[in-house]
């Protein structure tokens, strides 16, 4: 099992290193581990991916549905372990369920956060309130299980306030298109509130703490924009689901500043978006004229020649970006500028 400090260093390694970008995929919702590396390995030509991604809420292993204890609890727990035995570098994140959930709003995640004004963000900050007492029942459940991992020696690269800079999810600046944009102080004490949480009171000792805003432009707010602190944040990234083009060094310069941290930065989601990603559940073949695993290659060698650095990328699931929904994974990962598990082992100390 790779300890906290190793792994700090392989994604160091790999972001000082030009020659190469550790490639990663992220679990669809309520799918085991297991399920995902088959049909990696069917894509790739036998291959696993050197990151994996996992969502403890509803768009992914839903923890909250899930018993502590239960058999599906211990295998899910089994499951990531092997992986981690194996060398491998885990990376959660949390769709968290809107405290203030309608039906009308959809998926559990998105909709108006309260009225969408910040009276509602006081409440979820405030101890003991009905918010934050609904709030933190999840927060406890999926530190629960980061703890039964740390007890087992599995470090995690915890995602918290993924993409907060947007307007999508509840806990975003803007929870909707009529909610208001809210100081980014009320972010910032939320990061803080769970790192409190997880860290002095649950006493979780594997998470490596990963700021991952959405990649700025327009509407969004700027890539730094709930940025809590440099002690409170271990490495840094962002999400971008690209039109093909190189959208990452825009006018917005959102990778610009993540670099200018001095952390280890990743691209903590990828994907094809926009007019170059086909609607989910169309064939292979079709995602494959539009964007391609060799034009995501393409790209990624493009971005390194340009100066950016990247440790790792985390592609998403399918529809969204998985290497293996894209075509041409096999010969993408043949290339050997991505490195898959087995290349991540040979650059652990």
């Amino acid at each position: 099992m790779k300890t906290q400090e190793q792994i700090m260093k392989v994604l160091e390694k790999a972001y000082e290193d030009s020659r190469f970008v550790l490639v990663g995929e992220q679990l669809r919702t309520r799918e085991l581990p297991s399920d995902m590396f088959a049909r990696y390995k069917e894509a790739t030509g036998g291959r696993l991916p050197a990151v994996l991604g996992i969502d403890l809420a509803c768009y992914g292993f839903d923890l909250m549905t899930v018993e502590i204890g239960s058999e599906r609890w211990n295998t899910l727990l089994d499951e990531v372990t092997a992986f981690a035995e194996k060398g491998g570098i885990v990376t959660m994140s949390s769709h968290w369920c809107n405290p203030t959930h309608k039906p009308e709003y959809g998926d559990r995640c998105r909709g108006l956060f309260g009225d969408g004004t910040a009276k509602y963000w006081e409440e979820l900050l405030t101890e003991g309130s009905e918010i934050n007492k609904k709030f933190k029942e999840e927060l406890i459940a999926d530190g629960r299980f980061m703890k039964e991992l740390s007890d087992r020696g599995v470090t995690v690269l915890w995602r918290p306030l993924h993409e907060a800079n947007g307007s999508w999810f509840w806990f975003t600046a803007k929870s909707g298109p009529t909610g208001e944009w809210i100081e980014a102080d009320y972010l910032i004490r939320l990061w803080k509130y769970i790192y409190n949480l997880y860290v002095n009171e649950m006493k979780i000792e594997n998470l490596i703490w990963v700021y991952g805003p959405n990649n700025g432009g327009g509407s969004i707010k700027d890539a730094l924009y709930y940025y809590p602190g440099d002690e409170y944040v271990d490495i840094v990234g962002v999400d971008w689901y690209t039109g093909g083009k190189c959208e990452i060094m825009n006018e917005y310069h959102s990778y610009d500043h993540i670099m200018s941290l001095g952390k280890p930065c990743a691209m903590t989601e990828f994907g094809p978006g926009g007019n170059i990603r086909v609607p989910r559940g169309a064939p292979v073949c079709e995602q494959e004229k539009l964007f391609s695993a060799v034009d995501m290659l393409e790209l990624y060698k493009s971005l390194l020649r340009r100066g950016l650095k990247i440790s790792y990328v985390l592609t998403w699931t399918p529809g969204y970006g998985a290497i293996y929904s894209l075509g041409k994974a096999k010969e993408a990962m043949d290339d050997g500028f991505f490195y898959d598990l087995e290349k991540l082992n040979t650059i652990y100390d």
